[in-house]
């Protein structure tokens, strides 16, 4: 996945920071911003959060995405169901295969001649 150059609310620093600033520097800003992006290139390599953020964001994707996609299936299946119970009891398409079909005309377009 490629993500953006320009990630809005995430303050950035190049790779090279990590040897000049120090990690203790780096994690400083961590735990003030929540994340930082880091660059190589300009190109955005690796983004550093804090253990509490981690967390959150393992939490969030093994619970309530989980549920909130179970829900979501559950009421397309169900949408899905009426609209098959629909055709199955005449309505719709149903009604469409019932008539004879009328040969012997053209049709140019979608319409008929």
């Amino acid at each position: 996945m490629t993500l953006p150059l320009d990630l809005p609310g995430l303050d950035k620093a190049p790779a090279s920071s990590v040897k000049t600033r120090g990690w203790p520097s780096l994690m400083r800003t961590v735990r003030e911003k929540q994340a930082l992006v880091i660059t190589n290139h300009n190109h955005p390599e690796a983004v550093i959060v804090d253990i509490k953020t981690y967390q959150e964001l393992l939490a969030r994707a093994s619970g309530s995405d989980s549920e909130e996609r179970s829900d979501v299936l559950s009421r397309l299946r169900s949408e899905f169901d009426q609209a098959l119970a629909g055709l199955q009891q005449g309505e719709g398409l149903g009604k469409v295969m019932g008539k004879p079909i009328r040969r012997g005309h053209k049709v140019a377009l979608g319409r008929p001649l």
